[in-house]
């Protein structure tokens, strides 16, 4: 649940939900497209999650909670940054395959992954991180699926962006003074 709720908030500024509906919009295959960019999410949730589990059995539950605080606090400050969206059309005519490179690549360390694996550090319990995962994800991405780009520069979709940037500060902050044990 903790990570359906992080991912979720962490992908409030819509940059996947923004890339698919680009990427949708200038290719034919739309249903292969988005299979490829859900199995690409997964495929990178299921080795964050993996990850997750082996540092799970390596680090203590303060350094694992600490891991989880940076990767709250960078998934806040990565929707506040703004960074230029990467053109569609560049993709338009690739092939499967290389769509399936492309947006794997493009994935790799990403902040849901990051948070993904940090949560799976806590726990232990990997599959169910990548799972609660995947869904926050997906959530996040709809309303700029239904309702398209431009829906990021609406002022409600810039107020959600600053509210989920701190929803995320809070809980890092307080993640990190629980692994001090400066709050139970």
């Amino acid at each position: 649940m903790f990570a359906l709720v992080a991912v979720l908030l962490a992908n409030a500024d819509g940059r996947s939900g923004i890339a698919l509906a680009r990427l949708i919009a200038v290719r034919a295959d739309r249903r292969v497209t988005v299979g490829i960019m859900f199995g690409a999410f997964l495929i990178n949730a299921l080795v964050a999650a993996f990850a997750g589990s082996v540092a799970n059995r390596m680090i203590g539950p303060g350094i694992a909670a600490l891991f989880v605080a940076l990767a709250l606090l960078s998934a806040a400050v990565a929707i506040l940054w703004r960074s230029k969206a990467e053109p569609a059309e560049g993709l338009a005519d690739a092939s499967a395959a290389e769509l399936g490179v492309q947006l794997l690549a493009n994935q790799f360390g990403d902040r849901s992954h990051f948070l993904i694996g940090a949560l799976a550090a806590t726990s232990g319990a990997g599959q169910w991180a990548a799972a609660g995962g995947l869904v926050g994800w997906t959530l996040a991405m709809l309303p700029f699926l239904a309702f398209g780009p431009a829906l990021a520069e609406q002022r409600a979709a810039l107020l959600l962006r600053w509210v989920a940037a701190a929803i995320l500060v809070l809980w890092g902050i307080r993640t990190a003074l629980g692994a001090f044990g400066l709050i139970g």
